[in-house]
């Protein structure tokens, strides 16, 4: 349904287009944020995002698929703006750094509400939160196609634009590196 909707927005379609982001806005979104984990700069990527596709929407006719292209952009946003920002440190004064909304879930503590498991599982989500924000914007990028959005190995190598190989090999790095990180 999704290529049919890209094939008639690149057509001009503008309902088209509208449906195809009202289906992939969250994803966007939610990319965006693991990327960057600020709600600001996730809405303003997302925004970014939603113009760059419209824009490339006839320059991207060779695309296997929209899901991959549009990561591709996703990343790249995203990375552009992590580079502009390197060194520089924003902090928000609407957030309570106290606290994330950031939520893995841990199988084993899904199950158990209890209080102690709720703060286990807050703190894991945590750890990982911080553990990703650590990685090179390369290995959070496949990381987070990979393990938080699900892409498969050939949709994360057609969204960066690498082979097997090295999204393997990054994916295999930036598990290595997350596991270290929380284990420590």
């Amino acid at each position: 349904m999704d290529e049919i909707l890209f094939k008639k927005a690149q057509k001009g379609d503008l309902e088209a287009f509208e449906g195809l982001i009202k289906a992939y806005e969250k994803l966007i979104y939610n990319a965006a944020y693991r990327m960057l984990p600020n709600h600001g700069d996730a809405e303003d990527i997302s925004q970014e995002v939603i113009i760059k596709v419209y824009k490339n929407l006839l320059k991207c006719a060779g695309a296997n698929s929209f899901k991959s292209w549009l990561f591709r952009i996703i990343n790249n946003t995203c990375i552009d703006e992590i580079r502009k920002r390197k060194g520089k440190t924003n902090l928000s004064l609407d957030i309570d750094y106290g606290k994330d909304s950031y939520h893995l879930e841990n199988p084993v503590l899904r199950d158990n509400n209890t209080p102690e498991t709720e703060y286990l599982r807050k703190d894991m989500s945590e750890n990982i939160q911080r553990a990703i924000n650590k990685l090179p914007p390369d290995y959070r990028a496949v990381i987070i196609m990979r393990d938080v959005n699900g892409l498969s190995y050939d949709e994360v190598a057609i969204a960066l634009g690498i082979n097997m190989g090295t999204v393997k090999s990054r994916i295999a790095r930036a598990r290595k590196k997350l596991r270290d990180e929380i284990n420590l």
